[in-house]
């Protein structure tokens, strides 16, 4: 969020343009996610929440579909179109319930006052989701769902992938608090409780930085010119490394091997950009 602020009664957020695709679709392409891949992506969207919240926005709103994972597998909060500022008056009218039934904390559910510690309810029921595949609640109206937020108990995320570190059940636990005293305070309080949590995962569950999975190695054997990493895609044995960066910006081969006169020999396989894989 680049900056927000009222013109002729009117308010505006101006925002970055992320292109990639929204959680939701992530994980419902790739499955539930591993311990790793959901607390580096909910660290990130902590630090998110934690600027916005600096600045006296709630979100209100937060959910997959307004979390953009970006060509590095970096998360960026989108859709602060009815965030609101605290400093500022209530643009919306009383009594509408605000925010998507699914992802809302019981409070909203109610219709009353919130803060940071909404967001961090429905950052809750991001992760439990990133990790399960599924929402703590689900109903057939808005109206049955706010009353499972306010009354019902979420079942833990073990029960439903028992791959789930127990400390990381737990930060998610304390995330669906019904009562906002008994959440994290804070989205810097969650994220410290997010790298606690993170001691007890594998590392093999942890994200590799953007391209070194799939590059590891490529530096030694770059060094006698038989293999380049390529950002781009070629399917013709004979272009040249040049030509191909131009075919499909949105796939690469994950190395190739080159002849003597740096034309590419044989593809040795691709891999689409999408996010984290």
């Amino acid at each position: 969020m680049y900056d927000l602020g009222e013109e002729d009664f009117l308010y505006y957020i101006t925002m970055e343009y992320v292109a990639g695709e929204d959680l939701k679709r992530f994980v419902k392409r790739a499955g539930p996610l591993n311990a790793g891949k959901a607390v580096m992506i909910a660290g990130q969207i902590c630090d998110g929440l934690a600027e916005a919240h600096r600045i006296g926005a709630i979100h209100r709103d937060l959910k997959p579909q307004n979390i953009m994972i970006d060509a590095d597998g970096n998360a960026k909060i989108m859709d602060f179109g009815i965030a609101r500022f605290t400093e500022m008056e209530r643009v919306t009218g009383s009594g509408v319930m605000i925010g998507t039934p699914e992802y809302m904390s019981p409070e909203q559910a109610e219709l009353g006052e919130v803060d940071a510690r909404s967001d961090i309810y429905s950052l809750g029921v991001v992760l439990f989701e990133m990790v399960t595949g599924k929402v703590p609640f689900e109903g057939a109206t808005p109206l049955s769902l706010a009353m499972k937020h306010k009354m019902e108990i979420p079942r833990n995320v073990r029960e439903w992938n028992p791959q789930v570190p127990a400390g990381l059940a737990a930060v998610i636990a304390r995330c669906l608090e019904k009562d906002p005293a008994k959440r994290y305070s804070s989205a810097d309080e969650l994220k410290a409780a997010l790298e606690g949590a993170g001691r007890d995962i594998p590392t093999a569950e942890w994200p590799a930085p953007a391209g070194a999975a799939a590059f590891s190695g490529a530096a030694a054997l770059a060094a006698s010119m038989r293999v380049l990493i390529c950002v781009s895609a070629c399917s013709s044995m004979s272009r040249s490394a040049a030509a191909c960066s131009s075919l499909a910006p949105d796939a690469l081969p994950l190395a190739l091997a080159l002849n003597d006169g740096g034309e590419i020999q044989a593809p040795m396989g691709r891999a689409i950009i999408g996010g984290l894989i």
